[in-house]
């Protein structure tokens, strides 16, 4: 039993820095929260058996976002993508020298402490990253997520409005806010892409907008995988 708690206490050096970085409370106004919008291409919906292909980020701070620290990295995943590679168009040798998927966390991890994460159905970019985190690590850091997708759907349900399954997909909620398209299936584009969704959803507000109007706390548990 000592063995086990002093192994299990053990834990990573960055995941330890990480972890001790104090995210903006939910009444810190939005202009003041470092945000970092996200996006993972994947080769299926199961973290614990599927994969990360590519990783995309973009940091957006006092309501700007700041292209000249966006990031976009082809992943080497430790088996072949097989059959996924028809949805994220990601082959075997595209990704033959891409950086590991470890390397690419660690840089994460270094320069994103107390940001808050913005992705397009948070949730399983959560999912994807918690679960690579533990296998890489030892441990996952407690990751807060403001859920664009949610904004959305909670927006037309207060107004009654109608609306299909697939008008909940990034490019549906995109065109709603006369917003350019995205590409199909590019992790820095689609982050791109979810920032300014984010930017354009805050701007409907009008009004002094503050963290806790975003984030969802019931972001962690539920996958929305058909709209990713």
């Amino acid at each position: 039993m000592g063995w086990f708690t002093l192994h299990k206490r053990a834990q990573h050096p960055l995941i330890q820095t990480f972890a001790k970085a104090t995210f903006p409370a939910h009444h810190t106004a939005i202009d003041d929260c470092p945000l970092l919008a996200i996006d993972l291409e994947l080769t299926g919906l199961n973290p614990a058996r599927d994969h990360i292909v590519s990783i995309g980020w973009v940091p957006i701070r006092q309501r700007e976002i700041v292209l000249a620290d966006a990031r976009h990295y082809l992943i080497q995943p430790p088996v072949s993508v097989g059959q996924s590679a028809t949805i994220h168009g990601l082959h075997d040798r595209d990704l033959h020298n891409a950086p590991t998927l470890e390397n690419v966390l660690q840089e994460w991890l270094e320069a994103y402490a107390g940001y808050v994460l913005v992705a397009h159905n948070a949730a399983l970019d959560l999912a994807f990253l918690r679960t690579a985190l533990r296998n890489l690590f030892g441990s996952a850091p407690p990751l807060k997520a403001i859920d664009t997708l949610r904004i959305e759907k909670r927006h037309l349900t207060h107004r009654d409005q109608a609306f299909k399954a697939d008008g909940l997909r990034l490019n549906a909620c995109l065109h709603r806010h006369h917003l350019p398209l995205a590409s199909t299936h590019n992790a820095l584009e689609d982050a791109y892409s979810c920032a300014l969704l984010l930017l354009a959803q805050i701007a409907r507000m009008n009004r002094q907008v503050v963290l806790g109007d975003l984030v969802d706390r019931g972001v962690w548990g539920r996958l929305i995988p058909q709209l990713t």
